[in-house]
């Protein structure tokens, strides 16, 4: 290979990976406006995964995309309201929930990067999930040990 044909190569390569974007895709829905937007499914072994309101999210440049649930409770009413969407400006907390208290409402807010992760299911991952269960399990040991 002469150097000029390596040189090609390596300018397309860049070129390419200039062009590639990391396209995450969200649910993005507001149960205002949509009743189904309230119980999506997250793919499980046993079900498999609403692609209902599955939409490419495409943030400014510079930012990366991930995916946002929050939870909307009024005060007045005890509505709730459930909006998913996709976000772009990092959050205090991210990967995780947090809760902000309005006046007349109160919002939980979780953040995810996975693909679809702001589903109806927690988004708790499994690491956080085995931990809380195995918690449980050591409890419940030293509970019974401890009574008898």
């Amino acid at each position: 290979m002469s150097i000029t044909m390596f040189i090609y190569a390596v300018c397309l390569a860049l070129v390419a990976n200039f062009l590639t974007a990391s396209a995450i895709r969200c649910h993005q829905c507001n149960s205002h406006d949509n009743d189904d937007c309230g119980g999506l499914v997250v793919n499980t072994p046993r079900a498999q995964r609403d692609n209902q309101y599955l939409t490419d999210c495409t943030p400014p440049n510079g930012k990366e995309a991930f995916c946002r649930k929050t939870v909307i409770k009024f005060d007045m009413n005890n509505e709730h309201r459930i909006e998913r969407s996709c976000g772009y400006i990092p959050e205090k907390i991210q990967n995780a929930c947090f809760t902000a208290d309005n006046e007349g409402y109160k919002q939980i807010i979780c953040t995810c990067p996975e693909e679809g992760c702001n589903g109806a299911q927690s988004l708790l991952g499994a690491r956080q999930v085995g931990y809380s269960l195995i918690g449980s399990v050591v409890s419940l040991l030293m509970a019974t040990i401890f009574s008898r």
